[in-house]
């Protein structure tokens, strides 16, 4: 039952990981304030100096200093998901083995999505843009399925006895997560 931490962890190292890396791109003027985006600043084409780059994750993550730690910060991400990948496919099938082939593929999901975020956390964007970016699209297209296979297993197998309250809750957030990855 130890497992369950790694997404408690996974979060925190995901939140104070992103935000830390855009502190220091921000103080470093690499990329623009979260609050000025109608700035006409931004860095277009060739130009290098006196821009800086919308704040996204990636680009946040381009320049020295702050791409050493998203680099770390995106590998302890994968290394956790995995671990968490699984830690609950050996859960389920402790629990309920019949639901196997369920658990399985979104086992491999889980892994897949891990290795295209390593991927993309190892590619800096500014000199291995192609993968950088397929590396993030397999890793979120394979997180939306991953979590839609995770809602029907919370649905069809009871491990904790709260799924009468995160069964739905499941739900919610997955049409969410699912509609914001696609939008």
């Amino acid at each position: 039952m130890l497992w369950i931490i790694f997404p408690i962890v996974l979060s925190l190292v995901s939140f104070i990981g992103t935000w830390t890396v855009y502190g220091l791109a921000f103080a470093n003027n690499h990329v623009c304030s979260l609050s000025d985006w109608g700035s006409d600043n931004y860095c277009t084409g060739n130009q290098s100096t006196g821009c800086c780059l919308a704040p996204t994750i990636s680009s946040s993550g381009t320049n020295a200093p702050e791409n050493s730690l998203f680099t770390a910060t995106i590998n302890a991400g994968s290394f956790l998901f995995l671990l968490f990948c699984i830690f609950h496919h050996a859960h389920i099938m402790e629990k309920h083995a019949c639901h196997c082939l369920l658990s399985r593929f979104a086992l491999v999901f889980g892994v897949v999505a891990a290795m295209g975020s390593f991927a993309a956390g190892n590619c800096n964007p500014y000199y291995l843009a192609l993968l950088h970016y397929l590396g993030a699209a397999i890793s979120f297209t394979c997180i939306c399925f991953y979590t839609v296979l995770l809602t029907a297993l919370t649905g069809r197998c009871v491990l904790t006895g709260y799924e009468k309250v995160l069964y739905p809750l499941r739900i919610i957030s997955t049409v969410f997560q699912v509609i914001v990855t696609i939008c």
